[in-house]
């Protein structure tokens, strides 16, 4: 791959000097590889009108990838075979759903050649959280949510939570359900206070906390932002910067930080869990829709790669000082679903 060093399309913010990454004398070298076309799939999802896709994930054992279509089906492909460009490649698995999916969340314990964890959470709408395997599609067990008049409830988010918990975000809460024990036992948490709360405080989105025990992120279309417990009630630790409805977060290997992504809102938020949730930096993209547009952190936390609504990827160096984002063409449309593949650099 050629080495490129573009123009920046955005300077970040620099880093707070309390940052252990930090060092006004140590220059680093902020110069980031275009990446190159491997493989192509386009067939596939023009078959159906005004179809188009909504994001994508590998498995962490970098075998799988799962799409999210507007045709209300997630599509599973194996690792491509990279030295045969020339051929369309085609999942191995479809999974129709009768309802729109809201979320889905690989397994992170997940291992192919050994036939291990070979599982996805999906939740989509009028629906229960599903375990579904990642080999026939099967429905391996379901989750539900109940409301006090005893209606069903989506999960707009989910995630697994200490190996052996499934987390599903809802209006103005999260539950907390045993994997081992499906139905509609569970654990609510209170997502914000009572004076943030309103109609749009839908939890949008939850990550684990990958350090600290029993700790998670949630993110709610209201733009409120927070860690919190399932063993001590309230907010942890509030973040305050985005002013649009939250659609992503993520923390970083070591859970010193944690990034966070909004509709309609230009900028990637790059908040410090260890300091009062202060603002080390931003990273600029181009959002002008409600969509979510995804972003990653690569396995090394050394690059962030994000989407835009004008159908470019950016990528941003988080090891330099002063991270300058390189930017390509990826697409003639809306790029709203980027990954990095667990294993290849």
């Amino acid at each position: 791959m050629p080495t490129f060093t573009s123009t920046p399309t955005n300077q970040t913010t620099e880093p707070k000097s309390h940052d252990p990454t930090y060092s006004p004398n140590k220059k680093r070298s902020c110069r980031l590889t275009i990446p190159t076309l491997k493989k192509t799939t386009t067939k596939l999802f023009s078959g159906t009108p005004n179809n188009y896709l909504k994001g994508c994930s590998w498995s962490r054992d970098g075998l799988s990838l799962v799409t999210c279509s507007r045709d209300k089906m997630l599509r599973i492909f194996n690792i491509p075979d990279v030295g045969n460009s020339g051929t369309e490649q085609h999942p191995v698995l479809t999974l129709c759903n009768t309802n729109i999916p809201y979320d889905y969340c690989w397994n992170p314990d997940i291992n192919h050649l050994t036939n291990t964890s070979c599982n996805l959470l999906v939740s989509t709408k009028d629906s229960p959280i599903k375990l579904i395997g990642s080999y026939d599609g099967r429905t391996i067990a379901s989750y539900l949510a109940f409301n006090h008049v005893e209606e069903m409830m989506s999960a707009f988010s989910v995630c697994y939570f200490s190996k052996t918990k499934v987390i599903g975000g809802y209006c103005k809460h999260v539950r907390v359900f045993d994997i081992n024990r499906p139905g509609r036992e569970s654990v609510e948490v209170v997502v914000g206070d009572k004076a943030h709360q309103n109609n749009n405080s839908v939890v949008s989105t939850v990550a684990e906390h990958p350090t600290m025990n029993g700790v998670f992120g949630a993110g709610c279309y209201n733009s409120t932002l927070a860690l919190y417990s399932t063993e001590i009630s309230g907010v942890l630790m509030p973040f305050y910067g985005p002013n649009e409805g939250i659609t992503q977060i993520k923390f970083s290997g070591d859970g010193n930080r944690l990034y966070c992504g909004s509709r309609r809102e230009n900028e990637i938020y790059c908040f410090d869990t260890r300091y009062n949730g202060e603002v080390l930096r931003t990273f600029t993209r181009e959002v002008e829709t409600n969509q979510r547009i995804e972003f990653d952190i690569d396995p090394s936390d050394s690059v962030l790669v994000t989407g835009n609504t004008s159908g470019h990827v950016t990528l941003y160096d988080l090891s330099c000082d002063q991270s300058r984002g390189v930017d390509f063409k990826a697409h003639v449309d809306v790029v709203n679903g980027v990954s990095f593949h667990p294993k290849w650099n």
